[in-house]
């Protein structure tokens, strides 16, 4: 994955990519190191990701029924054990051991109950090879027994030793002194011949399982390949999440209703709700503008973790989603400069400017860009923003990006903005605009202090800031950006408590320009 997802550490973290896969829990080692190992489809193997895709929406169906067959299933698989070293040493032609001659004898159990359930594997699109003449080989007297030894029934010569051990250690435990020592030899001479008899049991057990390793393998692979693609589909049921449909390239990339999973149930712990992203992605570029505090960050990370996540193989967390396949997925965000390396957060963004740009090139991308250039000179930081506008808007990939500057329309260049509050909203809110951040003295007044501001006024800003987010239309609507639109931060200003005068000024300064 890390040559066709390029994110920095932070921004990985802030995606919350990670917490979302982790979310989706195999119960066997096999479907662990197959979520482990993070496959991204591209065009190149589109059938593969359509057969995955095909396969959860199958199994979805039988979640959501709450089918048997899924919890025998994940029953059996949480027995399924790791099973590449004894195999690997069965390859080998190791002498194997009693635990791990167990481990194979629990796997083909599982095998046999896994393989009944018609209704789950034609759902999975998982076959298993016939193994009961190989479980047979460790369960000689056919008991169905789960333990496992060397069994007396595998050879004549160990009933014999064994029989003879057993009237030696009778004989012993009735006699004393001399007599007593000769048959602790005896029986020492036959406990050796009996564990050359059973060595020579696990070579040839061992000889004759090798020939079965094909079949074992494929049903060891296919237990993986039928936890993977089960979890998936809990977790689709689980977050509600839509079987994605893929075009062609030159069809655009579109969601409706889609919501980021972690963020939605943060702020149904707030009592607040996730308000879901809409839009259509063509090639080129589109630009995101709106207020402050509008979500404008939000709404990028949703996109990219809908449209990446279709790609991993897993089900977008929204109502519908179509999309084109992309080459390589890329997400950039503005953060402070990495000491370690001795650059600025520009130094930073430059570098990463330059990769996406000569990758884009030869292959067909997609790039979110949240906030680009934020501490660099304002006029500087228009141009650049403008000029990746305008040369993304003539490429073959997606460029989607989130920017307070002003981006002229061009080819190739579409328009959203954060629809923000609207002015029947506006007249609902109630703050009083002479109210003013008094300095409580906490010599005088015995309070709490952080920085000067005593926390009684600071979680009354927190409500004001709390109750201007509640009246926010977090929906996106495309525009044709011909005009300038205004970020609404000298409104969040007034609406926060600013003076009066200086709310003033702000607005004639802007006006001006």
């Amino acid at each position: 994955m890390k040559f066709s997802v390029i994110i920095s550490p932070e921004v990985l973290e802030e995606l919350g990519l990670l917490n979302v896969l982790d979310a989706c829990q195999c119960r066997s080692p096999q479907g662990n190191t197959l979520k482990n190992s993070v496959m991204l489809y591209t065009n190149k193997n589109k059938v593969a990701l359509q057969e995955e895709l095909s396969a959860i929406d199958r199994l979805l169906s039988l979640v959501k029924s709450d089918h048997p067959q899924v919890t025998e299933a994940q029953i059996q698989l949480s027995r399924l054990r790791e099973l590449r070293g004894t195999l690997g040493r069965l390859e080998n032609g190791s002498l194997l051991n009693d635990t791990e001659f167990f481990e194979l004898k629990s796997a083909f159990a599982i095998f046999n109950r896994i393989q009944k359930m018609k209704h789950l594997l034609n759902a999975a699109d998982v076959i298993f090879e016939d193994t009961k003449q190989a479980a047979a080989l460790l369960d000689p007297a056919n008991t169905g027994n789960p333990t496992f030894h060397i069994y007396s029934e595998y050879s004549p010569e160990l009933t014999l030793i064994r029989s003879r051990k057993k009237e030696l250690e009778r004989e012993i435990r009735q006699t004393t002194g001399a007599e007593r020592k000769t048959l602790l030899t005896k029986r020492a001479l036959i406990t050796a011949r009996e564990d050359q008899e059973e060595e020579a049991i696990r070579r040839q057990l061992g000889v004759k399982l090798t020939e079965w390793l094909p079949q074992i393998r494929n049903n060891v692979n296919n237990c993986g390949l039928l936890d993977f693609r089960l979890a998936k589909a809990v977790l689709a049921a689980r977050w509600n999440s839509c079987p994605p449909k893929l075009v062609d390239n030159l069809v655009p990339a579109r969601l409706q209703k889609a919501y980021h999973p972690l963020v939605s149930s943060a702020l149904e712990k707030q009592g607040s709700s996730f308000t879901p992203i809409s839009i259509e992605l063509n090639k080129g570029t589109t630009v995101l503008s709106g207020a402050n505090m509008g979500g404008k960050s939000i709404a990028l990370r949703t996109v990219f973790l809908a449209l990446l996540m279709t790609q991993l193989g897993y089900f977008p967390f929204c109502e519908n989603l179509q999309t084109p396949l992309y080459d390589f997925f890329a997400f950039e965000s503005s953060y402070d400069g990495d000491v370690f390396r001795g650059l600025s957060s520009f130094g930073l963004e430059a570098v990463q400017i330059r990769n996406h740009y000569r990758k884009s090139r030869n292959q067909q991308g997609l790039i979110l860009m949240d906030e680009p250039c934020r501490g660099t000179n304002p006029v500087d930081a228009t141009a650049i923003v403008q000029a990746l506008c305008n040369k993304y808007g003539e490429s073959n990939s997606t460029f989607f990006i989130a920017t307070h500057y002003h981006v002229k329309k061009t080819s190739g260049i579409r328009f959203y903005q954060v629809r923000g509050i609207s002015s029947d909203a506006l007249a609902e809110l109630s703050i009083s605009r002479n109210t003013t951040s008094k300095v409580v003295d906490p010599v005088e007044n015995d309070a709490p202090v952080i920085s000067n501001i005593t926390v009684e006024l600071l979680q009354e800003d927190l409500n004001r800031v709390r109750r201007i987010q509640n009246l926010m239309d977090y929906r996106l609507e495309e525009i044709d950006g011909t005009h300038q639109t205004s970020s609404g931060a000298i409104k969040i200003a007034e609406l926060l408590g600013v003076d009066e005068a200086l709310t003033r000024e702000m607005k004639a300064v802007r006006q001006e320009e």
